[in-house]
């Protein structure tokens, strides 16, 4: 068979990695004004172009381009795929960061250049999972064109039907984006040559045309190859090349074979990328969130009345969006590029409180908080009622005060602990940090909360321990205890012994190796890729390689639960809690383990600091579970996965039907269960002093040593959730959002605003369905909901506080599509969704009279 080979010059364009923004940008200017050369005096060729964060500099810095450029993309030459801010991670980031990649990628192509893009370009994104095809297609894109394999070993081209049902046409590249490069100049070599590469897509390809990407990172164009092209051609009638855009491509073969369709995902790759450089991917889950709660607090705003200014939120997601480069929130750059990073969320967090705490104000503003003592406006993001944890700080220059009392808005008692109390010479109160239950706060609303001096008034807690106040009644042995758990912890080194889950009686710890919660040190001589396996970043295969916790005892691994120090008890009204901390080998360990009356979770807090070099951290909980179904929460979804580590979102579990343990994190990916014990990655300490390879900008002066984490502070927190049933009973998706976007205190003076001082602005009634947006769009709301246990949901009924003019259903990037018909209370909209699919709703109010 004579095969045609679609050629496709392009660049893989590193945004920051082993060189900082600023010189990767001065490399690109000149790989592109080079490839556009080539576009200019040769009509027959073609190049391929991703990311706006390099194609808007381009342009800004050379605008005498403009027009050139502008003509090779109409005349078909020169292709945008990607239509996104930067290529990113797809595990990490959270599913509504990825829709506001392709926002930013795809407003700006159809703004500054009037082109839609279709061709999705993931082609070195480390893993994909299972709702890419729903996402892309619902992004607006036809194709997607990538390198890491996952499990699937098919044809090169095939659909793959995501947890939806939707379906995406998919090109698998066999031998990554550099199949053909860098091509010989000379005819006998490159025969040679292009001979072994073809060779790699033949077996796999089901019509007589070979796409074949050829680029490297951050790599020129090679102007001697439409030569050596005419010369193959002269001499071989084997093979065809033609310069191709990927378009052009799929144009041609879409329609030439039965295509298979597959399912599942593309995961893990490179297990390490989960726990290296943590505190980029728990500053990216941190932004994540606080940026997602300024537009719902804007959105409710405006619900209200409220004058909050929308601007700003665009800015403050692009600096997030670009760290979510996948070589950057992976945590695989140097240390130069690592501080650009940090310096950037630093940026990034000051303009989202720019936008979000003017939101809250405002908001805030138009309860009515009259009344006595301090008022808290504890405000709702998410799209269910729900009871939970609020802290925040109040102060009193009346030095009278001596105990305080918090109330909800129908005056009823709240449990409330002073965490930390700074007091007048006269004892009274001055400043004080408390903690106090919030119960039943309204969907995607508000309660006001008030801080009063104590009546008096008695609250019964369940909360209870073993320990006195005052001195340790068991010197060995700690027990907490709520409505909902009861807790035994080695009072030496906070392992936990024991964890009951009252309702149904069972213990979660497995009695032969009672130290669950314990952190286990193991040695780690891979680099920031992979664990005790080095590799160069081009691995094309999954790699689930199988890492069960070692035995205590074993020279590779040391446990925190073999050392020790004072442990302590501490209990009041709305929490009990365990802390200690001590010398854990060359570094420190401290964790405190928190319950609460009425919450469904063990909250832990755990610092290490690390003060060895190649080592790994992973928090241990060795369950009596013997066999289970493992599940992960992924972006808009849940899967089930064999042993081994791979990447979760908010929580992973572990249930045999009828009882189960889920691990809840913020911002901690690497999330594994082998043989019965569920783990967290918290840290992965390593470097490149083995060297990396001369390409994408490395060279063996980088320095990476900073990957080594040696003497730096961190702080984790996850939480454990002992359940009956399974994930879907347990509510984790709820569980894990409640963790990641705590209840949001709002302190305001006391003022007779013209709301009421409790009130839900917007209510999702379906147990299964929840918003992962509420955002202004204009005078439009954005709302966008999703099934999340991979049930059927119909009649599901969305109710807002204000009288609505129309309703529509939209793409995911908000563009409208079908109208929805308004009930006849003019405030609510019914939809009905499959399982795990997401709908985005605009909503457009009528006018207030």
């Amino acid at each position: 068979m004579k095969y045609t080979v679609h050629f496709v010059p392009h660049t893989h364009y590193d945004a920051e990695v082993f060189m900082t923004e600023a010189q990767t940008l001065e490399l690109g200017y000149s790989i592109l004004l080079g490839a556009m050369r080539e576009l200019e005096i040769n009509p027959d060729y073609r190049f391929a172009l991703d990311q706006t964060c390099y194609i808007a500099p381009f342009l800004k810095n050379y605008p005498e381009e403009r027009e050139r450029l502008e003509r090779f993309i109409a005349e078909g030459r020169l292709e945008i795929t990607c239509g996104m801010h930067v290529m990113p991670d797809v595990n990490i980031p959270c599913g509504e960061s990825f829709i506001r990649q392709v926002m930013e990628g795809k407003s700006w192509c159809r703004r500054e250049l009037g082109v839609e893009i279709g061709t999705g370009w993931l082609l070195d994104t480390f893993g994909q999972h299972a709702q890419i095809p729903q996402l892309m297609r619902g992004c607006g894109f036809d194709v997607n064109v990538f390198q890491r394999l996952g499990t699937y070993d098919g044809p090169t081209e095939h659909y793959w039907r995501g947890l939806d049902g939707t379906k995406l046409f998919c090109h698998r590249m066999r031998g990554s984006y550099a199949l053909l490069y860098p091509l010989p100049g000379t005819l006998p070599e490159f025969k040679r040559f292009v001979d072994q590469r073809l060779d790699i897509l033949r077996p796999h390809a089901l019509t007589p045309h070979l796409l074949a990407i050829s680029g490297a990172d951050l790599t020129h164009v090679q102007p001697h190859v439409a030569a050596m092209f005419e010369a193959y051609h002269k001499e071989f009638d084997d093979v065809e090349f033609r310069f191709s855009t990927p378009r052009e491509y799929f144009d041609t073969i879409r329609d030439l074979a039965e295509f298979p369709e597959v399912t599942g995902e593309r995961n893990p790759v490179f297990q390490g990328t989960y726990s290296a450089r943590i505190k980029i991917k728990q500053t990216n889950r941190h932004l994540e969130c606080q940026l997602l709660d300024a537009e719902a607090a804007q959105a409710m705003g405006s619900l209200a009345g409220a004058d909050a200014p929308e601007e700003g939120v665009d800015d403050a997601w692009r600096g997030v969006l670009f760290n979510q480069f996948h070589d950057i929130i992976c945590g695989c750059q140097t240390d130069a590029v690592y501080e650009h990073v940090m310096e950037r969320y630093t940026i990034a967090e000051a303009r989202t409180g720019d936008v979000r705490e003017p939101a809250l104000k405002a908001l805030a503003d138009q309860v009515d908080t009259s009344g006595e003592g301090v008022p808290i406006v504890v405000l709702n993001p998410l799209s269910w009622e729900r009871t939970d944890v609020v802290e925040c700080w109040v102060g009193f220059v009346d030095d009278s005060i001596h105990e305080l009392e918090v109330r909800s808005s129908s005056d009823e008692l709240a449990p409330c602990d002073l965490l930390a109390v700074e007091r007048h010479p006269t004892g009274g109160i001055k400043r004080a940090r408390i903690l106090f239950i919030a119960t039943d706060v309204p969907s995607m609303g508000y309660e006001v909360y008030r801080v009063l001096p104590a009546s008096g008034e008695a609250l019964e807690t369940p909360l209870d321990t073993n320990q006195p106040p005052f001195f340790h009644a068991d010197m060995h042995t700690d027990i907490m205890e709520s409505d909902l758990y009861r807790l035994e912890i080695d009072a030496w080194n906070g392992a936990i012994r024991s964890l009951i889950h009252k309702p149904t009686m069972w213990d979660a710890v497995d009695p032969e190796r009672p130290y669950a919660g314990t952190i286990a040190k193991e040695r780690d001589f891979g680099n920031f890729w992979e664990y005790n396996g080095h590799c160069k970043g081009d691995a094309f295969l999954p790699m689930n390689r199988s890492h069960p916790l070692p035995t205590p005892g074993e020279e590779r691994a040391d446990f925190s639960h073999l050392y020790g120090g004072d442990g302590r008890v501490t209990k009041g009204q709305a929490r009990v809690e365990y802390n200690v901390g001590f010398a854990f080998g060359t570094g420190y360990f401290a964790t405190r383990v928190r319950l609460y009356p009425g919450i469904e979770r063990v909250d832990i807090h755990t610092t290490l600091i690390n003060g060895d070099k190649r080592v790994r951290y992973r928090a241990a909980f060795p369950t009596s579970l013997r066999q289970g179904a493992i599940t992960h929460e992924i972006p808009f979804g849940a899967v089930e996965r064999p042993e081994g580590e791979f990447p979760a979102q908010s929580w992973m579990d572990v249930s045999d039907g009828t009882r189960g343990l889920a691990i809840l994190n913020r911002g901690l990916p690497g999330n594994n269960v082998e043989q019965g014990v569920a783990m967290l990655s918290l840290l992965k300490c390593t470097a490149l002093d083995e060297g990396y390879g001369e390409v994408g900008g490395y060279t063996r002066d980088k320095k990476t040593s900073d990957g080594y984490e040696l003497g730096v502070r961190h702080e984790f927190d996850y939480a454990l959730v002992p359940h009956g049933g399974t994930w879907r009973e347990a509510d984790l998706v709820r569980r894990g959002q409640e963790l990641n976007r705590p209840l949001i205190p709002v302190k305001t003076a006391p003022s007779a605003g013209r709301l009421p001082a409790r009130h839900s602005f917007v209510q999702v009634a379906h147990p299964s369905v929840a918003a992962s947006a509420l955002r202004r769009d204009g005078e439009r709301l954005v709302l966008r909901v999703y099934e999340t246990q991979g049930r059927e949901a119909r009649g599901v009924t969305v109710t807002v506080t204000a009288d609505l003019a129309s309703a529509w259903v939209a793409d995911l990037l908000g563009n409208t599509q079908d109208g929805l018909a308004v009930a006849s209370d003019g405030r609510s909209i019914d939809l009905d969704l499959q399982p795990f699919q997401i709908v985005t709703v605009v909503l457009e109010c009528a006018p207030s009279s």
